[in-house]
């Protein structure tokens, strides 16, 4: 089984390919305001170098946010497009349950940089959200931090696919993404 996953929710686009659970292809690029320009090509240099048709992908799995406005429409968008040009399942995870996924505490706390602030997500053992997702300026976090301690966590993609398997995947249409800090063109 082949499975694809798109993120493109901060500079740093990342495109895997998994088969059967494990990494065959694990490509990232920095990009200053350019995924439209570098993800799909991303991806097919991916399928390219595995000889593998996009026909040939089972699933997609995509990061819907929080982060990057811009970045997270294109991923979002393109996995979106993929999925329903293929009939094939999708799921959608945001940042902040990815992290949350992996750590194993009754509590977990974590966060998502952004270049002025921090998206905070709060969950029990079961990664059910405690307190709803909140986006804190980076003067809020610092106050935040001082009660709090923050869980950090590497993502490992092949543990984090492990967890994924269980999710229920969506319809395409339903995949949204995930904006909680409001910007200032609609403030």
């Amino acid at each position: 089984m082949y499975s694809l996953f798109i993120d493109t929710h901060n500079e740093l686009i990342k495109i895997i390919l998994f088969k059967d659970g494990k990494i065959l292809t694990d490509k990232e690029k920095m990009s200053n305001m350019q995924h439209s320009v570098y993800t799909m090509p991303m991806i097919e240099e991916i399928l390219k170098e595995n000889n593998i048709e996009s026909s040939n992908l089972n699933e997609i799995i995509v990061v819907n946010g929080p982060g990057s406005f811009t970045g997270v429409r294109i991923g979002v968008t393109i996995a979106k497009t993929m999925a329903y040009l293929l009939n094939i399942p999708i799921k959608s995870i945001d940042t902040l349950k990815m992290q949350a996924l992996l750590i194993n505490k009754d509590k977990k706390i974590v966060i998502e940089n952004e270049k002025n602030g921090k998206y905070l997500g709060i969950f029990d053992k079961n990664n059910n959200v405690i307190q709803k997702y909140k986006y804190m300026k980076n003067s809020e976090f610092e106050e935040f931090i001082k009660d709090n301690v923050i869980d950090e966590v590497k993502i490992d993609y092949e543990k984090l696919y492990e967890k994924l398997k269980d999710e229920q995947n969506i319809n395409p249409h339903a995949v949204n993404p995930l904006y909680i800090k409001v910007i200032e063109v609609l403030k």
